[in-house]
């Protein structure tokens, strides 16, 4: 099987790219023009080009039985038009250059941010689609509105998976951030701290999506992956503040009072039309503020997916590689 990785340098594709290798596989990347591909193995067979360059992704497809789509514009801010090239029309691109290849399998990697920031409570994949007020979560909507007239219209054969909040090694834009943060006694605690996060650690993740690419009967199906462990704000801090051998967080903010701030500073970052996003936003408040808990039994059924990594051993290696990669901030 030949299977092409986009988004391969990032959090969730080089791990895929890990485990297709190690299943002795020999994968293909799409890596964008100037990004690093030093943390890819050599044995990987790169294809240059973006999601917004049809004959790259012509090239990339040819051969190719699966593709799993990883990449994306990321983050809650930025123009809504860069969020739109990426996970709406190249989208598109890519699944047409798929099917003009006669790709067998299409494995597109959404986001729990679909059904919402703050479900409020619990929720499946019958849960409505709804977008919040940022580029991401609207582009991702649209994104899959888009999948679901391809696949009805064009019979592509696209499976759609839903991570929850993915961590784990290389995740410096999330862990690595919050880990800082704990270590340097910079970290709240939002609420009460006793809302459930929806956590998935990056080599479940990887798994997941490995498995809906093969299962019978998944094309035209969408599937949540998180982790099934309950797990709370507040314990999801404490252990990582445990494994950094620090004081775990101990001072709280209202969520409403947080989101209210959240809104009010982006509305001003607007006004002043700035391309760098407000020190608090309301995504993030909601990722880490919110009550998310999320059914896995359509993935367990239909995929036979069931998460390997705990807390407890999740936390342990995000924290391990965080000493390795910024080692003057753990010496602080």
């Amino acid at each position: 099987m030949t299977v092409l990785v986009t988004g391969a340098t990032g959090l969730l594709g080089s791990h895929l790219v890990d485990m297709l290798l190690e299943r002795g596989e020999r994968p293909r990347a799409l890596v964008r023009p100037g990004d690093s591909v030093a943390g890819l193995p050599g044995t990987v067979d790169i294809a240059w080009g973006d999601l917004a360059d049809r004959k790259a992704l012509a090239a990339a497809v040819h051969g190719v039985d699966t593709v799993l789509n990883c990449a994306a514009r990321t983050g809650p801010w930025g123009p809504d038009v860069e969020y739109e090239r990426t996970n709406v029309r190249g989208l598109e691109s890519l699944v047409d250059a798929a099917l003009g290849a006669r790709v067998q399998r299409f494995v597109h990697v959404s986001s729990i941010t679909v059904h919402g920031n703050d479900v409020r409570g619990v929720a499946d994949e019958t849960a409505p689609l709804r977008a919040e007020p940022n580029p991401y979560s609207r582009s991702k909507v649209a994104g899959e509105r888009l999948l679901e007239a391809m696949i009805h219209t064009r019979e592509a054969p696209v499976t759609i998976v839903r991570p929850g909040w993915i961590y784990g090694p290389r995740d410096a834009a999330s862990f690595g951030r919050f880990a800082a943060m704990i270590e340097q006694g910079r970290m709240v605690v939002v609420g009460s701290g006793n809302n459930h996060v929806p956590l998935i650690h990056v080599r479940d993740a990887a798994r997941g999506v490995l498995l809906a690419a093969a299962a019978e009967g998944a094309v035209g199906r969408a599937y949540l992956l998180v982790n099934d462990e309950p797990v709370t704000q507040r314990q999801f801090l404490e252990a990582i503040a445990a494994r950094l051998d620090v004081t775990p967080p101990a001072r709280h903010l209202p969520y409403r009072l947080l989101l209210a701030v959240g809104a009010a500073a982006e509305s001003a970052a607007k006004l002043a039309r700035s391309r760098k996003p407000p020190p608090v936003m309301r995504y993030g408040v909601q990722l880490l503020g919110g009550e998310n808990r999320f059914v896995l039994d359509r993935a367990r059924r239909e995929l036979g997916f069931t998460p390997q990594v705990g807390l407890a051993e999740g936390v342990t290696s995000s924290v391990d590689w965080y000493r390795s990669r910024f080692p003057r901030a753990a010496a602080a």
